[in-house]
């Protein structure tokens, strides 16, 4: 994974072409999906989106193949949706994601027409679908909320920013497992008869990009958790160090050591230089995520816990994750380092008696 740094940081919000998939109306609810693209094809994602679809009960959806963008209208069972369709558009994470959200204008989406929508509709084990790597649904209301309603909203502990320079409130809280997953709800600060569109549009394109960055740390995280190659150098490590221990060692013996011992080195060196990748990649995805930040102009809600620093807390994961290898991987080299200086001193010492035993045969 590598954090395309040539690109401009304001692609976010300036899109090519206006490809910008986030509706502006008010009020507002939606779900929005985002598929990994190293795990399937586009093929397959646009599959998954039809079935799920079909599972929404939508039955007059039209799909081009053709295109990288899909808008359309459709009709879930008595309720019209607009459904957006991603297979490269312009946002920061498009080349990670494939991205399929699906949005509602309700009549009121404070009431309970919106509350069946906005839990998760689809069981992707249960029936046997692709699973998405992030997924979050978001509301968005026209008027200003208390924080009693947020809590219902959300249904869980909530985290909040001022964004678009204290415009609009964002709430929300978000969860790791089984993927990254979140819950939003977004509203004006104060009373108004015309919000700009802009601003809507603009904050749910970030917030989209901010879980996206996000999700591509944790995959990172995922990874190297899952890695097994460390434990496997370590215990390769303590067999050599058994071997060398051994009193006796024959002739062909120190051979093989001394081979093992570079390969282990070699090794040592390769998973070294990966993970100093990984760390410049997470540092790369930060500093992509804290420009959104600061283009959003994220302020603090006196009283709420940050929504932002919620959100970037799988970079600090990942970051001292990182740290905590390198640090074994030094004391591997370390230790790497010793034991060919005292199989190199065998050798010689083994070269020495010979010797010797020679020159007393001959004697």
């Amino acid at each position: 994974m590598e954090a395309k740094m040539s690109q401009s940081v304001l692609l976010h919000a300036l899109s090519l072409n206006d490809r910008i998939l986030e509706p502006n109306k008010l009020p507002l609810c939606g779900h929005v999906w985002a598929f990994d693209k190293a795990l399937m094809g586009k093929e397959m994602f646009v599959g998954n989106c039809i079935s799920v679809l079909s599972l929404l009960g939508s039955q007059d959806a039209t799909i081009n193949w053709q295109n990288d963008l899909m808008v359309f209208d459709t009709h879930l069972n008595d309720q019209t949706a607009t459904v957006l369709i991603s297979l490269q558009d312009d946002s920061l994470a498009s080349d990670y994601y494939y991205f399929f959200g699906v949005w509602m204008a309700p009549d009121d989406a404070l009431k309970g027409e919106a509350d069946d929508w906005l839990a998760e509709p689809i069981d992707w084990e249960q029936e046997d679908l692709f699973a998405p790597a992030i997924a979050f649904n978001v509301t968005v209301a026209d008027e200003p909320l208390q924080l009693p309603q947020v809590r219902k909203m959300v249904g869980r502990e909530v985290f909040a920013e001022g964004v678009c320079h204290s415009t609009f409130k964002l709430y929300g809280s978000i969860d790791v497992h089984p993927c990254l997953s979140g819950r939003f709800v977004m509203c004006p600060s104060v009373h108004a008869g015309n919000h700009g569109r802009f601003e809507i549009r603009h904050s749910l394109y970030s917030l989209r990009n901010l879980m996206a960055l996000a999700g591509r740390v944790m995959k990172t995280y995922d990874q190297i958790q899952n890695s097994s190659a460390l434990e496997g150098l370590s215990l390769d490590m303590e067999q050599l160090i058994r071997m060398l221990n051994n009193d006796a060692v024959e002739r062909t013996g120190w051979d093989s050591m001394a081979r093992e011992c570079g390969r282990l080195a070699l090794l040592t060196t390769t998973e070294e230089m990966d993970y100093q990748k990984k760390y410049v990649d997470v540092c790369n995805l930060l500093k992509l995520f804290e420009a959104i930040e600061a283009e959003l102009d994220v302020s603090e809600i006196s009283g709420i816990p940050s929504l932002a620093a919620r959100m970037k807390m799988p970079f600090d994961y990942a970051s001292r994750l990182i740290d905590e290898k390198l640090a074994v991987m030094g004391g591997l080299e370390k230790q790497g380092g010793i034991l060919q200086a005292q199989i190199n001193n065998r050798i010689l010492a083994s070269q020495q008696s010979m010797l010797e035993q020679l020159l007393n045969s001959r004697s």
